[in-house]
């Protein structure tokens, strides 16, 4: 048996958003595959629309099974800064995998 401290190993994915200086985050499970920004500020007291969504700095962690490493997508920048890069890899990544940037333009962000 495991210890109650283990750590879940298996990488997860996950959205996350930084705004007004506070770093949010969610993970993707199965209760949630589909989960989009929209839907998950609206539960959290986000901008959902408008102007105010798009000032959100947004995105998504996710895991490549063919490559081994997560793929931190983001919209809002065309350069991830060093602090938002750092609270996603910190928060959602405590494994230390490899993580490859991709600004992103599609919808599901």
């Amino acid at each position: 048996m495991a210890p109650p401290s283990a750590e879940r190993t298996q990488p997860v994915d996950a959205l996350w958003a930084f705004y007004e200086g506070r770093f949010y985050d969610t993970p993707l499970t199965q209760e949630n595959p589909k989960l989009d920004h929209v839907t998950w500020f609206r539960d959290i007291g986000l901008p959902d629309m408008g102007h105010e969504f798009d000032r959100v700095l947004r995105g998504r962690l996710t895991w490549d099974w063919q490559f081994d490493h997560y793929v931190l997508s983001f919209y809002g920048t065309q350069m991830l800064p060093n602090r938002v890069y750092s609270l996603v890899v910190e928060r959602l990544n405590p494994h230390n995998h490899r993580v490859i940037e991709k600004p992103a333009c599609d919808d599901w962000l």
